[in-house]
């Protein structure tokens, strides 16, 4: 399973597609100081309050850059053949399923860590790093820590995805989709003035914003939001490596 990993990883870092996220998070942090700079004083820009609205939106923010990594990491082995091949010469199905998770997982942390880091970086040369509080930096490894492990199981669901769709038009939609479930539940709700915070405990991406604010948490909230995402990581990883196992590849 390492060859495959060591080898996919030295394919990945060919493409282009592959730095595309991080390329266009910096973008967006030098744009948002950008309009910062224009719209609202350093004060309210500052290192410290920009990452913390960046924890906040990190269901989405930080989700939508993760897609290109899909189409890097498991649709490519479709399409030129590497997966029939890879099991043609007698490699587990269930170890080639685990490890293009891997792959996605360590992607997706590293561009998780400079989503934050370059924007705390951006934000304290433009306005300053601004005040932290006692039990900062704890209260943002919490935070990051947690989404991280929110983040683990948002892999999960992209890589069974992109095994069960297969087709990359068809999978942009899904995946694009399941970033707009949030927002739409939070939409419905809002049309027929109903209360949706019990359906939103069963959403992945509701969870990894709720994690912004992991210091404020109670312990019941906690306890549910990581069994929400234990259960996800789970459910896709056991139905990804399944449907792959009885899968005829070509």
């Amino acid at each position: 399973m390492m060859n495959i990993i060591r080898a996919d990883f030295y394919r990945i870092s060919k493409s282009w597609v592959t730095y595309a996220p991080f390329a266009a998070l910096a973008l967006f942090h030098v744009a948002m100081m950008v309009y910062g700079s224009i719209s609202v004083t350093g004060e309210y820009t500052s290192g410290t309050m920009y990452v913390g609205q960046l924890l906040d939106l990190a269901h989405f923010l930080f989700a939508l850059p993760l897609i290109p990594f899909v189409f890097c990491v498991s649709v490519p082995s479709f399409s030129d053949g590497t997966m029939k091949n890879d099991i043609s010469w007698g490699m587990s199905r269930t170890k080639l399923y685990v490890s293009k998770l891997l792959i996605m997982v360590i992607l997706s942390i590293l561009l998780y860590v400079f989503y934050i880091g370059a924007g705390m970086g951006v934000a304290t040369i433009v306005f300053g790093f601004g005040d932290a509080v006692p039990g900062y930096w704890m209260n943002l490894l919490q935070a990051m820590g947690a989404q991280m492990v929110g983040v683990l199981a948002l892999c999960s669901v992209m890589i069974f995805l992109s095994f069960l769709l297969k087709k990359p038009y068809v999978l942009t939609e899904a995946l694009a989709g399941i970033l707009m479930i949030p927002t739409l539940i939070n939409w419905i709700s809002s049309l027929f003035n109903v209360d949706a915070s019990r359906v939103l405990y069963f959403d992945l991406l509701s969870n990894i914003q709720g994690f912004a604010s992991f210091h404020l948490l109670d312990s019941r909230t906690i306890l549910i939001g990581f069994g929400v995402i234990a259960v996800w990581l789970l459910a896709t990883s056991i139905a990804g490596i399944t449907l792959l196992r009885k899968a005829e590849v070509k």
